[in-house]
């Protein structure tokens, strides 16, 4: 099978898009340059007037930041946030379900980057069990309708939350005294995936009044989207082979190979089916009691019910080269890597050694949340402005999982698969020509595994925060602000589980042949876009599957020795609260004096924190203080070397603490995959010295040429480690824990370009290059015996990668406006980067690239209609592996979300 790469045609464009956005955006030989006294009041209508309001807010901040309004996310093909933000030079995200989540700002993974609603964090949370509490604010949640712009701040300044190691995000949503009274916008969309065939409807409002006076005004906005979401995955559970000293001794060479080979433990065919529906409401009101005095109350409420279902059939070929005499399975080796492998059932094979699997996940009723309650004031007096700001926030995520196995007999003859991996890196299996059963199962396979969970997480954060600006004729200095802010976060999960104790995996004892559970439906996966093979297999039903784990009667003292079922048994070890209470304090003077201005300052920030939870192995409650406090001093300083060029400097420290999960005395385990995640309450804040110099030419009111150098000097910064480890006497092979590799430094540029034509057409180039080098860290490695076992161990040195970095990203866009259309198309493109450091050796994700399209048509003054596409070229994202022995690169999961089309239109009035 093929070897997954960015496609053909998507490198063409590639190179088409490169060629015309160079020449859409060269500057002309001479151009009227506009004079930069003030910043401009700007209008924002349409796609020229948005980039000229997005470049205002770069060019006259005395930070390095880059901008998007309100219109401009209009015009992105954009369904949330972190889309329109992925245009911004340095910012990547990603889409491990087809739509932008987590942001990555200069090379820094999203939980190290903070984004704040009005200048404050909102509480977030997430639908998928898998998914481990972070800081990273989940883009999924907030349709994009509801912001009225965003800022990216990648230098930071003494009045900004701390805790942002790449930039912090800052979104603005609307005030209904900055628009006309009665104004009101429905926008209606229909959506197409090609994946699902399923097409879903999106509406989104919003009315805004004020009385005559202008001074109380209220503005109400919602959003409402469902969503199919089909995907389908080539899935491997990790890699092994004889260059892993533990694993050596316990694998032989294929029948008929004379040489052993590395293999994936086990590889999936899967389906992952969901009904997303997404619920939002915004409201603000605002007041003027005087002339001096501006109060406003924002409640913000988002609800995305998650409703899905996942399938996989699983093939485990690491049991075929299982250490089992001679009955290993018949295969091929080629460079150390297993090509092909027969696996079948066999005679001799022991029963624990069962090598194909079927799981089905129902998670009826998990769902996401997040609701913010803000009350803002601004006072002006006659030398300066009192600003205050309190609230709360919360967010909510509730994981419905309601598990499903099956699993052969080891020594059924029936249940076969062909494991294929051609040139070591296109690993997949062919489930159903070797076992067609599959289509009308019998008693092939067993229902051996089942448990119903919920999982709820709670992120919470109070606040309080007071500025003051005192304006100041200090020689250069115009302003001295003063600031405290207190905050007390807390982050929980808490799960329960209903199982059933002493169930056979096969046979007697299970709960039943396959044949008893069938539904008569099929899954039907058709990996046209992934290493993997067209596959048709049986789905289970649901009910009925249910109906027997609650058949099954309560364990007791008469019953505990046999089949029985424990009810709603609270998980220890994946249970957990995180406690902080932050205190900052800061002082920041602006400056400004012939072409000179800027500002510097110092904040000062204490945290104490406390991680609680259970000790693994006793099970008795444990708790783990981590205080700590850091001074931030920052400077921006920005100089206009002519009418229109601007220089730029900025120095920070800054600060960034371990996600909520990472400093758990918990772990998140999936022993049906025999891998899981773990937390470590010993983990240190990562803290950085970061400096960046640029200089921006603003040649037009809607174009830019612009470079940018910038270096981050990282100290306690945090990697993934995946090792092996027995947990409550379960064997997990794939444990990721996060560990402090000491230091680094990311170092990099960014390169913009964008210009503006007055014949309505237009084109934009950005490029980011971020070198990240990699860190030294002492680790104690373990010494085997000619056996396998571990008989000492010792202190090793070796290199770990800064994890989700891509050396190279870059954006490029044309478009083109009239009076009654516009059209735009924006190619993104990241290249490959690190995720974890495995026993084998690290794992990466591949090169990413993504062709997005609009057209728009404005029938009348108050009515424009719309087309949309998203991954035109129909783009898969994929994970591969490094071998550590010899830089051999082997295949790993990918995952194919599929194009998704829209046709909509919006109306204002």
């Amino acid at each position: 099978m093929k070897q997954h790469k960015i496609n053909t045609l998507t490198r063409g464009l590639r190179l088409a898009f490169t060629v015309g956005a160079m020449a859409a955006t060269a500057v002309p030989c001479a151009i009227a340059q506009e004079g930069a006294d003030t910043t401009e009041i700007i209008e924002v209508r349409g796609i020229r007037a948005s980039q000229k309001a997005n470049i205002n807010t770069k060019r006259f901040s005395d930070s390095v930041v880059d901008a998007i309004t309100a219109e401009d996310i209009g015009k992105f093909p954009d369904k949330n946030v972190a889309e329109s933000l992925s245009r911004i030079p340095g910012v990547t995200i990603n889409r491990d379900f087809g739509e932008g989540q987590g942001v990555t700002i200069r090379g820094v993974q999203p939980d190290q980057n903070l984004t704040l609603v009005n200048g404050q964090a909102v509480g977030t949370a997430q639908w998928f069990v898998l998914s481990d509490a972070t800081r990273n604010f989940n883009f999924e949640i907030l349709a994009s309708e509801m912001v009225a712009g965003l800022e990216v701040y990648k230098s930071s300044q003494a009045d900004l939350d701390e805790g942002a190691l790449g930039g912090t995000v800052i979104l603005r949503t609307r005030k209904p005294l900055d628009l006309d009274a009665n104004s009101a916008q429905v926008s209606v969309e229909a959506q197409y995936n090609d994946i699902s065939t399923e097409t879903d409807p999106s509406l989104s409002g919003l009315y805004s009044w004020k009385n005559d006076d202008g001074t109380f005004g209220i503005l109400v906005s919602g959003s409402y989207q469902q969503r199919t979401v089909h995907r389908e995955t080539n899935e491997d559970f990790g890699w092994f082979g004889p260059s892993i000293p533990r694993i050596d001794p316990l694998i032989e060479a294929p029948q008929g190979a004379s040489s052993k080979g590395a293999i994936p433990w086990g590889m999936g065919s899967a389906l992952f089916k969901q009904d997303r529906k997404r619920q939002g409401i915004d409201v603000t009101a605002q007041w003027l009691p005087t002339d001096d005095l501006d109060i406003s109350v924002h409640y913000l409420s988002s609800t995305m019910e998650a409703d899905n279902v996942n399938s996989n059939l699983i093939g485990i070929p690491f049991r075929g080269i299982a250490y089992m005499g001679e009955d290993t399975n018949s295969g091929t080796v080629s460079n150390g890597v297993v090509e092909s492998l027969e696996v079948t059932g066999l005679p001799q094979r022991p029963g624990w050694a069962r090598h194909m699997a079927y799981d089905n996940i129902f998670r009826d009723g998990s769902e996401m949340s997040t609701e913010l309650l803000d009350i803002e004031g601004r006072y002006t007096l006659p030398s300066g402005q009192l600003h205050f700001q309190l609230g709360t926030t919360t967010g909510e995520g509730t994981n419905r999982d309601f598990f499903t196995e099956f699993w052969v007999t080891p020594d059924d003859e029936r249940a076969n698969f062909d494991f294929y991996n051609p040139g070591g890196a296109n690993p997949y299996i062919d489930f159903t020509s070797a076992s067609p059963w599959l289509a009308n199962p019998g008693d092939e396979m067993w229902l051996g595994g089942i448990f119903d969970q919920v999982n709820s997480t709670e992120d919470k954060e109070n606040y309080l925060q007071l500025d003051y600006s005192h304006f100041v004729e200090w020689g250069a200095i115009t302003e001295i602000k003063t600031g405290l802010k207190m905050r007390d976060r807390s982050f929980g999960q808490h799960r329960y589980r209903t199982d059933l104790a002493n169930l056979a995996p096969t046979g007697e004892g299970s709960l039943g042949p396959a044949s008893d559970f069938w539904s008569g439906d099929m899954v039907n996966v058709e990996h046209a876009q992934t290493n993997g093979v067209a596959a048709s297999y049986f789905m289970p039903d649901k009910t009925a599957m249910y109906n027997a784990l609650y058949a099954v009667a309560e364990c007791n003292d008469s019953n505990s020795g046999g089949l029985c079922r424990n009810s709603d048994v609270y998980l220890k070890d994946a249970s957990f609260d995180i406690e902080e209470d932050i205190t900052a304090l800061y002082v920041m003077a602006k400056f400004a004096t012939d072409g000179l201005r800027g500002n510097i300052g110092l904040r000062y920030v204490e945290t104490d924190s406390t991680s609680k939870g259970f000790d693994l192995n006793s099970g008795q409650a444990v708790a783990y203080d981590g205080d700590y406090n850091e001074w931030l001093p920052s400077a921006n300083i920005a100089y206009d070397l002519s009418e229109d060029v601007v220089l730029r400097f900025a120095a920070s420290r800054v600060i960034t603490r371990p996600a909520p999960f990472q400093l758990a005395p918990a772990v998140n385990l999936t022993p049906e995959t025999s891998s899981g995640t773990a937390g470590n309450p010993g983990l240190n804040p990562l803290t950085a010295n970061q400096f960046e110099a640029g200089v921006e030419w603003y040649y037009d009111s809607a174009s830019l040429v612009s470079f940018t150098l910038f270096k981050k000097d990282i100290s306690d910064f945090i990697f993934t480690k995946t090792v092996a480890k027995e947990i409550n006497g379960q064997q997990i092979n794939q444990l990721s824990t996060p560990e402090n590799g000491g230091t680094t430094a990311i170092e990099g540029f960014e390169f913009q370009l964008q210009h503006a034509f007055e014949n309505g057409f237009g084109g934009y180039f950005n490029y980011t290059y971020t070198d990240v080098a990699d860190a030294e860290i002492d680790e104690a490695a373990a010494v085997y015996d000619d056996a396998g076992n571990i008989v000492g161990a010792t202190l090793s040195t070796r290199t770990v990668s800064f994890p989700n970095t891509s050396k190279n990203s870059f954006n490029i866009g044309v478009y083109y406006e009239a009076d009654e259309y516009s059209a735009r198309l924006n190619y993104n493109y990241r290249s490959e980067y690190f995720i974890a450091q495995t026993e084998i050796g690290p794992r990466y994700r591949d090169e990413q690239a993504q062709l997005d399209a609009q057209v728009s048509w404005q029938y009348s003054e108050n009515l424009t209609i719309k087309a949309e596409a998203l991954n035109l070229t129909d783009e898969i994202w994929e994970n591969y592996y490094v071998r550590e022995s010899d830089g051999l690169r082997l295949g790993g999961t990918q995952s194919a979300n599929g194009r998704r089309l829209f046709v909509g239109a919006s109306m204002s009035f």
